[in-house]
């Protein structure tokens, strides 16, 4: 509980205050989008090279990103992600062309690497050691429930008013988070950073990718994005839609699945400070994959709501013990580096999961796209484990 009060400072609750409001942005959109590019004729193929796009973005632009916050700070990053945040919500509204939703995508996508990733490495800089674990938890829930109220106010503004009015109350929201960051976040810079020269991209990306610990994070933030970025948020709107379920019940879904994500966070994060994040790691993949099986198979909306609760609790273990793991083996003047190698191979599989699922579902339905994630996931997890098991036989012994 002393840990829970020294965490009651300025600026923790400055930050998680500002990624609370950008996951309620990203928590409206999230789960209309497909049915709004749907509304507008658009095949589910490019549906899913539209989610695609966000991941190929955050491929080029997480490392890039991640770099600019360890030499300029991370207050000008996060404040950036939110104006992003805002503009891409309303220009999802202004669409003479449906192939212009490509490059407000791709906004999007440079939106949630400036604020989520940055404003990890951002909790990583502030706290201490002990603190750790249960910061990220903290942070984490922040996130959750930013991702609880969203698709609430989205699903039901979207049945009300249309998915046009829930896209100007985004823009608005990320406007007041960007004033937030902006206002309330301080600009103080890493130590270690002003002591040492800055380093060029390619002897960081060296330095990085030396580090087995990054990449072995990076493998399974690959594998499980398949699942969220890929799946859950592109096609699971649509599976629930084709039968027969209402805006409405499938943004209460949606918020059920956060809630479950939101209560798991604190908990897994007090728990990597007993047990190794890599095998929270490993359990949060198998829920997924359990999670992915059992939707592909059900048409009941009672059991594809605790399906998706499932993977919620999935999701929240995974991005905690994900992030706590990637914090514990850098330093804070390549923390923001090392997030961002993180998150880039997150989004190669965010950008790869969209687009195969989408031709999945084009060929053989929308219940197949679960069945294949779940096989990929089954075979990340064993791909995880020989890993692991080749670097402890291949590492000295310190």
């Amino acid at each position: 509980m002393s840990n829970l009060r020294g965490l009651w400072r300025k600026e923790i609750i400055v930050l998680c205050s500002v990624v609370f409001l950008a996951d309620v942005v990203a928590g409206i959109v999230s789960p209309t989008f497909s049915l709004y590019a749907k509304s507008l004729g658009v095949s589910v193929v490019v549906i899913g090279a539209l989610g695609g796009v966000m991941g190929l973005t955050q491929i080029l632009a997480a490392v890039p990103i991640g770099m600019i916050s360890d030499t300029r700070g991370r207050k000008a990053v996060i404040s950036a992600g939110m104006l992003f945040f805002a503009a891409s919500s309303f220009l999802y509204t202004i669409v003479p062309d449906v192939y212009l939703l490509f490059p407000y995508r791709m906004l999007a996508g440079l939106a949630m690497i400036a604020t989520f990733f940055v404003g990890m490495a951002h909790i990583g800089d502030i706290v201490t050691k002990q603190e750790r674990g249960l910061a990220i938890g903290v942070y984490s829930t922040a996130l959750a429930l930013g991702f609880t109220i969203g698709p609430i106010i989205g699903g039901m503004i979207a049945a009300a008013y249309g998915y046009a009015a829930s896209y100007y109350i985004a823009a608005a929201i990320a406007l007041c988070g960007f004033a937030l960051a902006q206002f309330g976040l301080s600009n103080a810079k890493s130590v270690a950073k002003l002591k040492s020269p800055a380093a060029s991209l390619s002897s960081k990306l060296g330095l990085m990718l030396r580090n087995p610990n990054i990449l072995v994070a990076g493998l399974a933030n690959l594998v499980f994005s398949t699942v969220f970025s890929g799946a859950v948020t592109n096609f699971f709107p649509l599976y629930a839609a084709s039968l027969s379920i209402g805006d409405a019940v499938i943004g209460s879904m949606f918020a059920l699945r956060a809630f479950m994500s939101m209560l798991t966070r604190i908990p897994t994060g007090l728990l990597t400070t007993r047990v190794a994040s890599k095998i929270v790691m490993v359990i949060a993949l198998g829920l997924a994959m359990a999670a992915m099986f059992a939707i592909a198979i059900n048409a009941q909306p009672v059991l594809l709501t605790l399906f998706l609760a499932v993977e919620g609790v999935s999701f929240g273990m995974f991005l905690t013990s994900g992030q706590a793991f990637v914090i514990e083996h850098s330093t804070e003047a390549d923390r923001g580096t090392a997030i961002g190698i993180y998150s880039m191979t997150g989004s190669i599989g965010a950008t790869l999961g969209p687009f195969v699922f989408g031709v999945v579902a084009n060929l053989w339905g929308l219940a197949m796209v679960f069945q294949v994630t779940g096989l990929l996931v089954m075979g990340g997890i064993v791909a995880l484990v020989f890993v692991n098991a080749w670097q402890r036989r291949t590492l000295p012994v310190r």
